[in-house]
């Protein structure tokens, strides 16, 4: 009898724990769910200055385990209240949309929130939602000329002594980057993108002064995405970005800039000659990067950017009719239009393989370079940098055809407005048939024999309109013949005369001859403004070396003459 009472006694109080814990449920699903939905509602508001406003739906909450389930939040900002609010308070320039199905929010200390005023959170989940950034114009300068300070941080609500968030993640985004900051706005839309955020701590001692938006760690990776801007001829695409507030750096990787038309259709599609250009990179990658400036002000300012397995090839099709007045910018007038503030100190570049093509027949010539080991310091459109006279050089190595290595330096002056630049080059040994892929398409002669012993460019200056230097050529064994392409009774007799005359009477077969005289060629190219600079350079050189054999153009000639006589 006495077991029997304490089994029943047991047995109600086990139904009274269950009824209490019941009611607690039903408490805090319906009290605390509408206190919470309430409350973010109006803080929100409140310590936004009406900037934002948030739409709930439904809560699900078990008090117990701190786990938060809320259906159908939007969180919507007013761009005309910003554009009032920053003629006189500090905000950040960016502002952000978020419209999402559901989230869920587990390790929340609801009492901790509600009697201390403190929000804990261990982990925030946004799935598939839809994210839309907004970069505003920043406000106009003061009299002072001081720049306006821009917030990155999450600012403290008066009602909260702190904020605490271990894990924010958004997995599967669809995010929107909208470009307000400049007289037309621009949009970018990115398919796929995961943000990971680590550690957010807002209190009276973590105002953001030197954690961008009060985390450790922001993280933004997006996925996989193609563009097809301007005139539709190219098609831009990369396989994954990536982005790291806590390290400073970001990645591209398998990056592709990609012609929609082979190399015979490009140019005639639009009509005139212009430069078929595909480039491949398969990682790049910017460290040092200042983070606020490149989100407030959209400037780019990185210490190093590193790109790795380059493959670049530049096509021109000299069939084409050039379009009058065309004008490819040079580096230079190309960087110094670039409408953002751009400086990187440092470019490396490993693994990379240059190709250039040009076409005047059936079959284009080749020339490549493998192999390419390149740094270039100083580039910059920064105006305070290019007036005081900013010299940005160019160092590198790569191996012309595979075979012959090249030692080369550029020095560019991107603030003159001629576009001067100089080079120097040496070239080691190879055969010099190996160039015959390039020389045998654009002029009727080929190399038969010769062995490059080394090839030497001392300096070339050049600007906007034609380059000028020296080369010293110093091969053994050289033999050329010029192609016979007509293939007629006389013309074969005229072709045999002209070999002749270039093999015995112009080109030596050895320089310095074996009585130790050196010919030197002049480097005199007038720029073919229509073309790359790919094509300038090339050129420049080629005149060297057909001045070294003999072949000189009138203004060769004049050089020539004017240092003999200055002798």
């Amino acid at each position: 009898m006495k077991r029997k009472t304490i089994r029943n006694i047991i047995l109600s109080l086990l139904a009274v724990l269950v009824l209490l814990a019941g009611v607690l449920f039903a408490v805090g699903y319906f009290y605390y769910s509408k206190i919470i939905r309430t409350y973010l509602i109006e803080t929100v508001a409140k310590e936004s200055k009406k900037l934002y406003q948030v739409e709930i739906g439904n809560i699900s909450l078990n008090i117990l385990d701190g786990n938060l389930t809320i259906d159908r939040f939007s969180l919507l900002p007013d761009t005309a209240a910003y554009r009032t609010l920053s003629k006189t308070d500090t905000l950040s320039n960016l502002l952000f949309r978020l419209t999402i199905n559901q989230f869920r929010i587990r390790g929340f200390r609801v009492m901790d929130a509600l009697r201390h005023r403190k929000v804990d959170v261990t982990r925030i989940r946004f799935i598939a939602p839809e994210v839309t950034v907004f970069r505003m114009k920043l406000p106009v300068k003061p009299a002072s000329g001081k720049p306006p300070e821009v917030m990155m941080s999450i600012p403290l609500p008066k009602s909260l002594s702190s904020i605490r968030l271990t894990e924010l993640i958004v997995e599967n985004a669809k995010l929107e980057f909208v470009d307000c900051s400049r007289d037309s706005i621009t949009r970018s839309t990115f398919p796929v993108c995961n943000i990971f955020v680590k550690n957010i701590l807002v209190d009276s001692a973590h105002q953001g002064r030197h954690r961008i938006f009060n985390a450790d760690d922001i993280s933004v990776k997006l996925g996989g995405y193609s563009i097809t801007p301007g005139n539709g001829m190219n098609k831009f695409s990369y396989g994954e970005i990536g982005l790291s507030t806590g390290s400073g750096e970001l990645y591209v990787r398998d990056l592709h800039l990609e012609p929609l038309y082979n190399r015979h259709d490009y140019s005639r599609k639009l009509g005139y000659q212009t430069d078929w250009i595909d480039v491949r990179v398969n990682k790049l990658r910017l460290a040092r990067i200042n983070l606020r400036e490149l989100l407030a002000e959209g400037k780019l300012n990185a210490g190093l950017l590193e790109i790795d397995s380059l493959v670049l090839v530049d096509h021109l099709d000299k069939r084409v009719a050039e379009r009058p007045g065309m004008k490819p910018p040079m580096p230079q007038d190309a960087l110094r239009k670039l409408k953002a503030y751009l400086r990187i100190d440092t470019v490396a570049l490993k693994n990379g393989k240059a190709t250039y093509e040009e076409q005047t027949g059936p079959s284009p010539g080749t020339l490549f370079f493998d192999k390419m080991s390149v740094t270039f310091t100083g580039l910059t459109n920064d105006n305070l940098l290019l007036n005081a006279g900013l010299v940005s050089e160019l160092k590198g190595t790569a191996y012309l055809m595979g075979k012959g290595k090249l030692d080369a330096t550029l020095r560019f002056r991107f603030g003159d407005p001629r576009n001067t630049f100089s080079f120097s080059a040496t070239v080691g040994p190879t055969d010099l048939p190996e160039i015959n892929p390039m020389l045998s398409k654009l002029m009727p002669a080929k190399v038969v024999s010769g062995k490059l012993k080394k090839l030497v460019v001392p300096m070339v200056y050049a600007n906007d309109d034609y380059a000028q230097g020296k080369l010293l050529f110093y091969y053994n064994d050289l033999s050329v013949s010029v192609v016979d392409q007509k293939h007629t009774f006389f013309s074969k007799i005229k072709t045999g005369v002209i070999n002749w005359a270039a093999n015995d009477l112009i080109v030596n077969n050895d320089n310095p001859t074996k009585s130790g005289k050196m010919k030197t060629g002049v480097i005199h190219f007038r720029r073919d403004k229509s073309a790359s600079i790919f094509n300038y350079l090339w050129k420049s050189v080629l005149s060297g070396l057909k001045s070294t054999m003999g072949f000189n153009s009138k203004a060769q000639k004049e050089l020539l003459k004017a240092e003999k006589a200055q002798k």
